[in-house]
This record gives C-alpha cells, structure tokens and sequence, in this order.
C-alpha cells in the first residue's frame, strides 16, 4: 500500500510536459479555453491603465483555430473509409459484438473509440489504452452474460497518467510494469489506480488545495512566460483502498504515439508548431484589432475643461481663456497591411508544417505541379504512419481483450486500416483527361481514357463494371483497330 505521499509522485516527463499538454489542449479547444489562458503579451503599463485593459482586449481579438482545422483534416482523411475487421466465429459471440457496439461501456463503439484516439495522438502526442474487467463474480456463464460482464477498454489522455515505469526484460524487450492513473476526479477526492503484472491497487485520497503562485504553474511558450495563480492539489488521507490480483501476469496498458519524443511514454504534438505560429497570429490579429480601432476613433488633447462631445461629428467647447488649441493623435494606418501580410505568411507556415499546402492549394496557386504532388506524397506518407500506428493499436486492444475473456484469438480475426490516401484532384485530371483527347484523338487511346474516367468518377463496382462494358461494346462497334495489331 502506498501512502498519499508517494500517491504524489509523478514522472520526470509528466513534470516536463503537462503544461504543455494544457497549452495544445486550450489551443485546439479556442474559444473560452484558449481566452482562459491568456496567451496575448501584455503591453507595458496596461495594468496600470483604468479599468481591465487586458481582460477587454483579450475579450476582443478573434482566434484563427489552425490547430483544430489540422486534426479535423487528419482525422476526416484517415476514417474516410472506416477500418474493416474480419471476427470469423466471433460474429456468433455475443460479448465480442457488445464490445464492438460498446467499446467503454460508456456507449461508444470501437470506431468512434479509435477516432479518439487519433485525436488525443495529434493533440498531445500520445495517449494510454488500457483493458479491464469488473471484479464482480459470478457462478454461470449465463449470470455473466444477463449482467453483461465483460472486459471492457479505457482511453486516458497523458494528464491522467501520472507515473509509468518500463523494465528490461531477459530477451530485451522493453515491458511495462507500472502505471498510476487517476480514474476519476472530484471535488474533495480523486481516484486513482495502480497497475502492477501482479497487483491492482485502487485508492480515494481525499485533496487538500494550497493556493501558490509564480513557479508553481509556470508555462514557457516561446520567448513568452506565463505565471499564473493555479490551485494545485494535495492528497491528504487515504479514505478507500482496495488490492486485487492481476490475473495477465502484465499491466494490459499500451502507449499509442505517432512520433516519439525524449522520454518513453511521451510523443511529439502534431499540432505543437501549429500552436506556437497560432499564438504568434492571435497577438498580431490583436494588435490589428487596435490599429484599426485606433485608425477609426483618434485621441484627442484638450484642456481638463474643454467639453467634449463624442460620435461622428463631435463639437469641442473650450474655454475662452484657454492657450492650448485642441488637436487629435491619429494613428496613420500604415501598419496595418503589413500586419495582415504578415499573417499571411503565418498561414502558409502552418500549411507547410502540417502538409496541407496541396490541400489548401487555390485556383492559379504559385506552386508547381510537381511541388504540389510532393507536398501530397508528404502528406500520404505521414497519414500512412498514423493509420498503420492505429491499427496495431486496436490489435493489441482486441489482444488483451481476448486475453480477459480467455478466447483464444480466431485464425481468420484480422484488422485493417486504409492506407493509401488518395489525394488527386479529380477536376484537374478530368482536364488533364480533355486535353488528351484532343492532342491524340486515336481510337484505342481514347477508348483507354474513357475507362480511365471511369475508373475515376465511379464507386461502386457493378455499376463501375456495366458502364466499362458498355464502353467496350461501343468502341467494337465502331471497329477499333488496337495499335500493333495492324499486320493481323
């Protein structure tokens, strides 16, 4: 049993990374997540200035949210076609088709559960998948199925996680042995297990908030750093603990990331650059924001008696005994396009960064055609990775879910994700297909196109097999002569 203190330790890398993963979180998230987090540098003296100047302006600058419209775009090309699963005997095995209807016992079934999945990866890198199984026994198998008593999948992101350890084993492989996951969080409590090969431990400890300031919660972004008051929590007493037997004889947990990083554990952030040129983006639409506002209603310098007053068309009384002449501060504006093209430049950073140059890609875009089909081979490859990373993932899921069920996995049972993304531009190629045609207006030639544009435009295979025959039987009745066939 440990104790609450030792409940507290956390892993080097966690310590490295969680305010990092808040950042990536809030930036995804945007709205009031992103305003919460105050990401716009402070201009000097605006504390000093009356009323809540930052908190107006932070209120007022829009969020461009890049790094949402990134994973979106991943996961809208990676699930395009969902993932097929071959079961074989399974489809007769009613705990197998509820877990694939119901993956968490929280109403999500396996697909969704895996899109999550790919989305935690983009966001922060990486995530933890884990299998478990409810303690309560039962004498027939028939009690277990009217209970619905099943092993059943977890997702936890890498806040969640707090210490994970790996160990050596004799033929040199890497084996998790420890994992310390927070399962649930309260107001007065959390939960919190402890995942051995031999043991689990579940633990309520009740938290005590001390309120710290300064290096506490300390987040550096950039050039940039953030010192905010935050409630960091305590565990006190240990209210509930409960130990049961591991019966894998292995912590079923797996790591799931796309890119590794320093420690094992974590993984590198799809969307960590994008976060960073986003932020950058946020303070300049904010300082457009002023500068045009500035533009629009100039200051004026007057006298403390001059009467004033405000909207279009103001009239300014002064007194009569006045030396000063009132006069307006007017910013010129001159700026502002510089601004806007400097935003610009951070847009098409970000395209480059995450591959979606060729996505993106606008009518008379600079961009050659070969930079074009590079930047799409870029983006295949790196959608390729993330679906091959994903599918051993759920492998290794449906294993230990067998392992807990005590099925032994069916020879047939098989799991495939889409690999090959394929990104043509089906206008251009239709174009490509017309000038083709015109060029070498030849029989045999174009009757090869014709099923190419075929091939290309239809989906469904009976429909995409009449129309190809249907093409066939015209050209044999105009007599096509097949080059190279002269002679016969």
């Amino acid at each position: 049993m440990l104790s609450a203190k030792e409940l507290m330790t956390i892993h080097s890398g966690y310590a490295e990374y969680i305010y990092r993963w808040d950042y990536y979180m809030r930036s995804y998230m945007g709205a009031e997540e992103y305003r919460d987090g105050a990401y716009l540098r402070k201009y000097i003296g605006e504390d000093q200035g009356p009323g809540n100047q930052y908190q107006q302006r932070l209120m007022d600058t829009a969020l461009h949210n890049h790094a949402k419209t990134v994973v979106d775009t991943y996961r809208s090309f990676i699930f395009r076609n969902p993932p097929t699963r071959t079961l074989g005997n399974l489809v007769e095995n009613d705990f197998a088709m509820q877990f694939i209807k119901d993956v968490d016992l929280d109403g999500m079934n396996i697909t969704q559960f895996m899109r999550e999945v790919n989305d935690m990866v983009s966001i922060y890198g990486g995530c933890w998948i884990g299998t478990d199984r409810p303690t309560y026994q039962v004498e027939t198998a028939a009690q277990e199925a009217e209970l619905s008593i099943r092993s059943y999948a977890m997702l936890y992101d890498p806040t969640c996680v707090l210490d994970w350890r790996y160990g050596k084993q004799p033929n040199g492989a890497q084996v998790l042995t420890m994992l310390k996951v927070i399962e649930g969080q309260f107001e007065d409590y959390d939960c919190i297990k402890v995942w051995t090969p031999d043991k689990i431990e579940y633990y309520e400890v009740s938290k005590e908030f001390n309120i710290h300031s300064g290096n506490t919660n300390h987040l550096n972004v950039g050039n940039m750093n953030y010192n905010r008051d935050a409630n960091i929590a305590n565990y006190g007493n240990i209210i509930t603990y409960e130990e049961y037997d591991n019966p894998l004889g292995y912590v079923p947990f797996q790591h799931v990331a796309d890119t590794k990083s320093f420690h094992r554990g974590i993984g590198t952030s799809d969307i960590g650059d994008v976060c960073d040129i986003m932020r950058t983006m946020y303070n300049k639409l904010s300082e457009l924001y002023q500068n045009i506002r500035l533009s629009s209603h100039p200051s004026i310098v007057a006298e403390a008696s001059a009467e004033i007053n405000g909207g279009a068309g103001a009239i300014i009384y002064v007194d009569e005994q006045t030396q000063i002449q009132p006069y307006l501060l007017q910013p010129t504006g001159a700026s502002i396009d510089g601004i806007i093209a400097a935003i610009e430049l951070d847009i098409e950073a970000i395209d480059a960064t995450t591959h979606l140059k060729a996505v993106k890609a606008k009518t008379g875009s600079p961009m050659s055609g070969v930079a074009l089909q590079v930047e799409k081979q870029m983006l295949n490859a790196k959608l390729s990775d993330r679906a091959n990373m994903l599918e051993r993932a759920e492998r290794r899921l449906w294993r230990d879910w067998f392992t807990w069920q005590g099925i032994e996995q069916p020879d047939e049972f098989e799991v495939h994700y889409e690999k090959s993304f394929d990104l043509r531009d089906k206008h251009s190629d239709l174009e490509l297909y017309r000038k083709a045609i015109e060029t070498v207006p030849h029989d045999a030639f174009v009757h090869y196109l014709h099923d190419q544009v075929a091939r290309m435009l239809v989906e469904d295979d009976d429909d995409l097999q009449q129309i190809i025959e249907s093409i066939a039987e015209d050209h044999e009745e105009k007599d096509i002569i097949v080059p190279g066939m002269d002679d016969e």
